[in-house]
């Protein structure tokens, strides 16, 4: 087979809603990346990955949505969104449903993609038997040269797909890529309805991602690719992934919200450096302060943002809040207010921004670099030593059993999360809020704002009975040596070098007599 240049190339997965795209997706890549539900019009941005060849691959949301599937606003994002990866495309697979039979939307979309330059295949899903192809005659009506009759779910059919797909952009086969070093993976993370998508569009300057006032816009996780060149001309690739707004526990109530969240836990768990978005009209919630736990937990390291700021500055202007003198205050204050309800990484980068007026993201990919070379920095041996020294000095560990958790000597020994290794006395005489306090002390001595530092103690492997009592019979006596051993008056040996033991002995008694003098004289004063 001919080697095919796919720079550039990309495949298109369209149709109605619910007729079976994500997971004709899935079943391309060969791994489950898109969310997959029978509800409809779950998907709505667009889901893109690299096949082995090189060819991009976008599923994308469900075309002509009514309002009992989605929300009307979003339904038709969802619409512009598919209207792109067309005119995009230079392969479309326009998905059908085989139980459905054809219907006038399937009409519609077909008369759309006429018109378009793109080669098009027809796929007609859901065809789980031969015998199933049988009744699909009527879907010939819509003229497409290239038909395709399978099951994404069960896989049949999908050798024929797969073969055409090979015939015009090359081998499918799998080849296991090292992926770029230099590559820097960040995300955006928050509660639903923050403006992740919209920080997403102005850091990619395009409305790549869906943006609506409906919580839960997002559900996939998305992710994009972005060149940028830094103040010291340095060339930099971003891997940027917008993620679903995670909620607490007890509010994930679907089968749907829980696929969402996880991706997004995926997505943060995968990544270097994570922007956890905030809005400024509710300011710090607690699920704000689980999230920051939960990302430093996993190793990444930590982006505060505080979006909607134009919010907070019209709400500053218009009630004329009191306690302020003007602007530059209130906003010194409200970042005072933040720091402090996120004690634990007080010292994180923080931007005010604004999404809806495009302001001030000229610095914030400027910081995520910054944030990310800080996360894989390799630290002074010498340096890390005196640091704990000090926080030791500064607040003592409390008694544990009699005793305090010491530290001999600590090395750095990984790199996100910046793992150091302490050698101790005693491991288990370091307390969570002890370890918590070093940590934090640690990241703000050390310049290491928002990096994710983890500990691990040491100590010295404990024998066993039988390895002591071995021990004891393996080592042989000491052999006194009386010019440095003391006696039992506090003498040293050697002042009685060259002396026999009977002047030993009178030596003794002179000192015993003495004392005996001095005491009676004590008395009799």
């Amino acid at each position: 087979m001919e080697e095919v240049s796919n720079l550039g190339k990309s495949i298109a997965i369209v149709g109605r809603p619910n007729v079976g795209k994500s997971r004709l997706f899935n079943r391309l890549i060969g791994k489950r990346l898109s969310i997959v539900h029978d509800q409809p019009g779950v998907t709505r941005d667009i889901v893109a990955e690299l096949l082995p060849n090189g060819v991009l691959l976008m599923d994308t949301g469900g075309i002509g949505a009514t309002e009992d599937m989605t929300e009307k606003v979003i339904a038709s994002a969802t619409d512009v969104q598919a209207n792109f990866a067309i005119q995009a495309a230079d392969l479309i697979l326009f998905v059908v449903d085989s139980q459905d039979s054809l219907t006038v939307a399937d009409e519609r979309i077909a008369k759309l993609l006429r018109s378009s330059s793109a080669n098009v295949a027809l796929v007609v899903n859901k065809t789980d038997m031969p015998t199933h192809a049988n009744r699909n005659d009527e879907f010939f009506r819509l003229g497409f040269k290239n038909m395709f009759f399978v099951s994404a779910e069960h896989g049949y059919g999908m050798e024929s797909l797969f073969a055409f797909l090979e015939k015009n952009f090359g081998s499918l086969e799998y080849v296991a890529k090292k992926e770029d070093e230099n590559l820097v993976k960040i995300c955006v993370a928050g509660r639903p309805n923050v403006g992740k998508s919209s920080i997403g569009n102005r850091l990619l300057g395009s409305e790549r991602l869906i943006v609506s006032e409906v919580a839960g816009t997002t559900r996939d996780a998305v992710k994009c690719d972005i060149a940028f060149t830094t103040k010291k001309k340095e060339e930099v690739k971003f891997r940027f992934f917008d993620t679903a707004g995670l909620k607490s526990k007890r509010k994930v109530n679907t089968s749907l919200d829980y696929l969402s969240s996880m991706r997004a836990k995926g997505a943060i768990e995968s990544c270097d450096v994570v922007m956890l978005v905030i809005d400024a009209a509710r300011g710090v919630s607690e699920l704000d302060k689980t999230l920051a736990g939960e990302i430093l937990n996993c190793g990444a390291s930590i982006m505060l943002v505080v979006n909607k700021w134009d919010l907070a500055l019209e709400t500053f202007k218009k009630d004329n809040i009191r306690g302020y003198e003007n602007v530059l205050e209130f906003k010194k204050k409200y970042e005072e207010a933040v720091r402090k309800e996120l004690f634990f990484i007080e010292d994180s980068p923080l931007s005010f921004v604004s999404a809806r007026d495009d302001k001030n993201f000229d610095s914030m990919l400027e910081i995520a670099y910054s944030t990310y070379k800080k996360t894989y920095a390799t630290l002074s041996t010498s340096k890390l030593n005196n640091t704990v020294r000090t926080l030791i000095e500064k607040r003592t560990p409390k008694l544990v059993a009699g005793k305090r958790y010491k530290v001999y000597y600590c090395v750095q020994t990984a790199k996100r999360p910046i793992t150091i290794r302490m050698y101790c006395n005693s491991p288990e005489k370091l307390d969570d809020r002890y370890k918590k306090y070093l940590e934090k002390n640690l990241r703000k001595e050390l310049s290491l704002g928002g990096v994710s530092i983890a500990i691990e103690s040491v100590g010295k492997e404990r024998e066993s009975l039988q390895e002591r009592l071995k021990g004891k019979q393996e080592t042989p006596k000491k052999v006194p040596n009386l010019r440095k051993e003391k006696s039992k008056w506090g003498t040293p040996r050697g002042s009685l070098k060259g002396k026999s033991l009977s002047g030993r002995t009178k030596f003794a008694d002179k000192q015993a007599a003495k004392r005996k003098r001095t005491k009676k004289a004590i008395i009799k004063r």
